[in-house]
């Protein structure tokens, strides 16, 4: 079944992003909303401020009727860029100082103060805020010196975020290629994998579910999901049905050929990288 993602443009050029700066210049060449489901896979912990003392507190926020958990946008954003550097091996670009030349600061824009270049990132990503209620529970851990005789343990509590915790995850590309909507599907799943927030090495898994894809700009926010309950994917699926805002709703994606899509796309890159010979 051929879908609206075949019909986007293979690849941009860096030198075609310069042509039409700027995500509001971009909105009139397109845009793709992706809507899907984050979960927590092992717990995690989300700190947006380093605080005195030994007390790590994940962030949390008043919204939608209930105390919740906050993830800020930036912490995925983060390491999925950091994931798409390193699986299309770009040389000389790093997520301090973005080279503005490749395909990921295409996609993901930055500033280079060596080349006075900058590109707006064409990726928006609304913060995460969880589905389930905050709980302040209190977890008293030991931190072991590096050195076991030089010193005793530290004490420290953290409040972390539970594994199984949802939060909706709502993506939006402006501008967007077939390369553009693959490689962030792709290295979102690694960055999954490899998780988020601090001290991820041990912690911060996550699996995301997509769920719609719609051809044009949703207006769908995360407020407007979670004032409809926990059941959040019954939510989504109220709005594929009537979706708000400038969409072609004939082009939606969901389902069978959304998840056959999304299995394609994090199997191989050659499926939405252009090498395959198949654009």
């Amino acid at each position: 079944m051929t879908t609206f993602i075949e019909q986007l443009p293979t690849k941009w050029e860096i030198e075609d992003l310069f042509a039409t700066p700027g995500r509001i210049n971009m909105l009139r060449e397109g845009v793709v909303t992706l809507i899907g489901v984050k979960r927590l896979e092992s717990e995690a912990l989300f700190v947006s401020s380093e605080g005195g003392g030994t007390l790590r507190e994940t962030s949390r926020v008043d919204f939608a009727g209930r105390q919740r958990y906050w993830w800020l946008a930036r912490k995925v954003a983060g390491v999925v860029r950091r994931v798409m550097l390193s699986e299309l091996e770009v040389q000389n670009c790093t997520v301090d100082k973005p080279c503005i030349n490749c395909p990921v600061c295409g996609l993901l824009g930055g500033l280079n103060t060596d080349t006075n270049r900058a590109l707006a990132s064409r990726v928006k990503l609304q913060d995460l805020i969880s589905v389930e209620e905050y709980e302040y529970d209190e977890k008293f851990r030991v931190r072991q010196p590096d050195d076991p005789n030089s010193g005793d343990p530290t004490p420290f509590q953290e409040v972390i975020v539970p594994p199984g915790t949802r939060f909706p995850f709502i993506v939006r590309v402006v501008k967007p290629s077939r390369f553009d909507i693959g490689a962030f599907v792709y290295a979102n799943h690694i960055a999954d994998g490899l998780g988020y927030g601090n001290y991820s090495k041990l912690r911060g898994d996550a699996s995301t579910r997509w769920l719609a894809i719609f051809d044009g700009f949703a207006h769908v926010s995360v407020y407007d999901l979670l004032l409809g309950g926990d059941d959040i994917e019954a939510r989504i699926s109220d709005l594929v049905a009537d979706p708000p805002g400038p969409v072609n709703k004939g082009n939606t994606l969901t389902g069978d050929t959304l998840d056959s899509l999304v299995r394609e796309w994090v199997s191989s890159k050659e499926v939405w990288s252009g090498e395959s010979g198949s654009a």
